[in-house]
């Protein structure tokens, strides 16, 4: 067999594959529920930067709104705007420093890379809790830890920087999970909530 011929049947085999339904069914794809939720996230006990707090409510209300929720609104909006539930993110606990591998003195010499024998360490516990704004009704709630330990790949990279964007990314899927987000299981929880606190579920 030729070359050429050879590159035409791959192409014609890339092709099919990719016309092929390879990935998941409608019904399989999660499904955002008919709410709109206000998003609280504040520090507790151990208290981290306001920068990281942000970052990670800016993150979390993008995937909330994807994954979950018709409607998401930060705390600083959701006065403005009704919402049927609240979700209260509690930041604590918060560990982020960095240590080197080599003694004090040697990390201060200008002619050495010291940030590449450094391990960067970022940690912090995320306690989330889904209720009726309403009634103050408690539908769901979960409890974690991200963390993320990182060494810089090269001389001149914030591994701090990246260890705080992983642990922020991480705390995002663990979030939408812990809810049960594109689950029927979620919407039961709400609605239940909702009658026994004396609220009402939007429409379907």
């Amino acid at each position: 067999m030729t070359p050429i011929r050879i590159l035409r049947l791959a192409a014609l085999v890339t092709a099919a594959g990719l016309s092929a339904p390879s990935g998941p069914s409608a019904a399989d794809t999660p499904q955002r529920l008919p709410y709109a939720t206000a998003l609280v996230v504040r520090w507790g006990e151990g208290a981290g930067s306001d920068a990281f707090r942000d970052d990670l409510e800016r993150s979390a209300a993008e995937s909330l709104a994807t994954k979950c929720f018709d409607d998401v609104v930060v705390a600083t909006d959701a006065q403005a705007r009704p919402t049927q539930l609240t979700l209260t993110v509690e930041l604590s606990d918060v560990l982020d420093e960095t240590r080197y591998d080599g003694s004090i003195a040697s990390t201060l010499q200008p002619e050495g890379p010291a940030e590449v024998n450094s391990m960067a360490e970022f940690m912090v516990t995320v306690d989330a809790r889904l209720t009726v704004t309403a009634t103050g009704a408690y539908v769901t709630g979960k409890r974690f830890r991200a963390h993320s330990v990182m060494r810089p790949m090269f001389v001149g990279e914030d591994a701090q920087e990246v260890a705080r964007a992983h642990s922020i990314r991480d705390a995002v899927v663990d979030l939408a999970k812990g809810l049960g987000c594109g689950k029927a299981k979620l919407d039961k929880s709400i609605r239940e909530a909702m009658k026994s606190g004396g609220g009402e579920p939007l429409p379907r």
